[in-house]
């Protein structure tokens, strides 16, 4: 049988060496042994999903939590936590009535009152989280949230103090709970829980779906303190497996959850090895890892193995260069597009991404439903034109190592970016040649994960650096180009453009009747360049098919029915 067999679909790219494989294992499903697991780099250990904001303690979250909502294999929200829900017609008010068989791992029932304490504390004027503008649509927020700018505006100029401006909020946040914020978020009974919104808001009920956490685990916590708690290290959810421990720098053991409401796992343990991306696949190959999200050069390695099943698909998501706008280098547009310009982002495709990817040209990349190639054509590198922008914009002269220099000082920067993803890290010094190329000093650093995001994230005067973003199913970026929040503030742009195209897109609820707004507004980032968008690469994972069994991967990815699946006892 050949290795890789090609299948392809508008929604999933499935390299299958996995039809006839599956076809010679009809046994039934035994219960058991462990399954060894991935990532590349090690979480910062804030397991609580409304206070995480990087994808490897994700990978924790979505095996300890469960929302509301999940996805189906169309990607479109199902229940999970819920026996059904209901949307009024005029798209303001969501009815979600709980399933009444789920637990939390330390035992105790799952309610809607922890719906409620969830939702309650993101909007909280102390929680330390980046969520809280999701759910500016909810009755009453929205008021409250201007409020509370307003507040801040008066302590920045100086005519309240700090103390002055937390009182203020906290009492717009009681005055809120006692009054709209008994309709924004009303528990009918311990299994019903209803939202009314404001307005008609299309992303709300994509994001009423995140992980929810447990009420008695932290009640009487405020919700400054929330990452300080215990069981943000040490976590208790609802999901397939609970939390045993994490090993900084090497790995996080995790555990069955026996009264999973979805069914009982079948594999018994689960661990999540920090492994260097260089040597994971090797690892897989020696039997010591089960799955590893593969870089598209590794791919090859494994090609002729009958044990290894590779699975790719379209990634929602983007690599991009963050630019620090507040830093006068970048303050002007025509050298933001000059460096894009000037990067040869189609040869990281074709050699770095081995044609496992696309051109990311703005928010929304190939493979998201709401994706326009018409509206921004693909740009390839061209260096007459990056040249000719440079010296619009006052870069002219250079120095005698070739370097543009103005006013005496030479275009200059660091740009940081993090260790763990090795196609990033490739990327890195291809920027650096490319942009030497036309005049502009790149010196590097590298440096761990949360260590970079902490900087970039928390108000650090950072240049530029390397990162990248997911992308909900919803086109709305939600805080990811606010200026007013965490992620916004760390390149400094703004536009009022884009929040009015950003608030119409969203209050529409018909998909046909956004596409126009988010067409505008992909023109205008691909224009403005907030950041210089890269490449969206596959996702491309593999894993030991004479390990694991009951995969039946699909655009979720390979593990998304983890409790499903097992190991049979003689591989153990």
């Amino acid at each position: 049988m050949p290795g890789f067999k090609r299948f392809i679909s508008a929604v999933v790219i499935v390299l299958l060496a996995i039809g006839c494989t599956r076809a010679a294992h009809a046994e039934e499903p035994v219960d058991g042994g462990t399954l060894y697991l991935s990532m590349f780099s090690a979480p910062r250990g804030v397991f609580n999903p409304i206070l995480m904001e990087d994808g490897y303690d994700a990978n924790v979250v979505g095996l300890v939590f469960a929302g509301l909502l999940t996805r189906d294999e169309r990607l479109a929200l199902v229940c999970d936590l819920c026996e059904s829900f209901s949307v009024s017609p005029d798209h303001r008010q969501f009815t979600f009535r709980l399933r009444r068989d789920v637990t939390w791992h330390d035992g105790r029932p799952f309610t809607a009152h922890d719906v409620a304490y969830t939702f309650r504390a993101i909007l909280h004027p102390d929680y330390p989280g980046v969520l809280t503008g999701e759910y500016a649509a909810l009755r009453g927020v929205g008021s409250m949230l201007a409020e509370r700018a307003a507040a801040d505006r008066e302590q920045a100029a100086g005519r309240i103090t700090a103390r002055e401006a937390a009182d203020r909020k906290r009492a717009g946040w009681q005055a809120w709970l006692e009054g709209e914020g008994r309709e924004a978020i009303r528990v009918v009974d311990d299994h019903t829980v209803v939202f009314t919104a404001d307005r008609p808001h299309a992303p709300l009920l994509q994001n009423l779906a995140i992980p929810l956490i447990p009420a008695h685990v932290f009640a009487g916590t405020p919700p400054g303190d929330l990452a300080e708690h215990p069981a943000t290290r040490a976590p208790v959810g609802t999901g397939p497996y609970r939390f045993v421990r994490y090993v900084p720098d090497q790995y996080v053991e995790l555990v069955r959850h026996d009264a999973y409401h979805r069914g009982r796992p079948h594999i018994e343990r689960i661990i999540y090895r920090i492994a260097n991306q260089d040597v994971a696949t090797g690892q897989l190959k020696a039997g010591e890892l089960d799955y590893v999200p593969l870089k598209p050069g590794d791919v090859a390695l494994v090609e002729g193995d009958p044990n290894i099943g590779v699975f790719a698909r379209p990634d929602l998501g983007y690599q991009y260069l963050g630019l620090n706008h507040r830093n006068p280098l970048f303050a002007d547009r025509r050298v933001r597009q000059a460096i894009l310009l000037a990067i040869d982002r189609p040869a990281m495709v074709d050699h770095l991404l081995k044609g496992y990817g696309h051109l990311a040209e703005s928010h929304l990349p190939h493979g998201h439903p709401y994706h326009d190639p018409e509206a921004v054509p693909a740009r390839s590198r061209d260096v007459a034109t990056a040249t000719r922008l440079l010296a619009e914009a006052g870069w002219t002269e250079r120095d005698a190592e070739g370097y543009l220099v103005r006013d005496g000082r030479r275009f200059r920067f660091t740009l940081l970016y993090p260790s763990g993803n090795a196609v990033r890290a490739a990327s890195a010094p291809l920027i650096q040649a490319d942009l030497k190329a036309v005049g502009i000093q790149v010196d590097l650093q590298m440096m761990e994960f949360s260590t970079l995001a902490a900087m970039v994230f928390g108000g650090g005067q950072v240049d530029a650096w390397l990162m990248g973003w997911g992308v909900g199913l919803d086109p709305d970026p939600g805080p990811v180009f606010d200026p007013d929040s965490r992620w916004g503030r760390a390149t400094g742009w703004q536009s009022a453009r884009s929040q009015m195209l950003l608030r119409l897109g969203a209050g529409r609820l018909d998909p046909e009747a956004r596409r126009p707004f988010y067409r505008e507004w992909a023109r205008l980032l691909a224009d403005e360049l907030p950041v210089i968008f890269l490449y969206s690469q596959d996702q491309i994972e593999a894993v030991r098919l004479d390990r694991v069994r009951g995969l039946r991967p699909d655009a979720r990815g390979i593990l998304w029915n983890i409790w499903e699946l097992w190991i049979p006892p003689e591989r153990r």
